[in-house]
């Protein structure tokens, strides 16, 4: 996806928001887009500097928390948010929840592969664009699928690969618990 493409999907994201609270804890930062008390979306960022607002939500410290224990090289035990999958195409929210359920940290599937854990087999490229439209980066892990042969491939943020490789190597870290 083009910066531009990016650029105006969010613009889409915060367009929906109630409100929107910022966790950082270097390298990463995500926004996290709130709508009538559920999750409509993630903004995953690079992060210079730590950041979570002293009335941050406890959904918020929660996921500051998992930031910062990723950051390090450890599990990051992602809170269980109230994620807003009514807003799914079919398609969409089938592949997502499996990738959220079956796809732990540290480990990866091939976008073929994944469509056949998903009940879609021969369905890879379609994966491939419900990848595209995860509104949760990190917390749904589409950096954990891979191309054909484990190539990294398609990652749909304003940074790129390389974020993708980066979560990649965190989640797989010499520190893990």
């Amino acid at each position: 996806m083009s910066g531009a493409v990016a650029e105006r999907k969010s613009k889409r994201l915060e367009a929906g928001a109630e409100r929107i609270e910022t966790v950082a804890a270097p390298p990463l930062g995500l926004d996290i887009v709130w709508r009538g008390g559920k999750v409509i979306g993630l903004r995953l960022s690079r992060a210079e500097g730590p950041q979570l607002a002293q009335d941050a939500s406890q959904e918020a410290r929660a996921v500051h928390a998992a930031l910062v224990r990723l950051a390090a090289g450890r599990t990051a035990d992602f809170p269980n948010l109230p994620l807003a999958w009514e807003l799914l195409p079919p398609f969409t929210r089938e592949v997502l929840s499996t990738l959220h359920a079956r796809v732990a940290s540290g480990q990866t599937v091939t976008y073929g592969e994944l469509a056949a854990l998903s009940g879609h087999g021969g369905k890879a490229r379609a994966v491939g664009q419900a990848m595209a439209h995860n509104p949760w980066p990190l917390i749904v892990p589409c950096h954990r699928v891979l191309g054909a042969g484990g190539c990294l491939t398609g990652y749909t943020n304003l940074h790129g690969l390389p974020l993708k490789e980066l979560l990649l190597q965190l989640e797989s870290g010499p520190a893990r618990e």
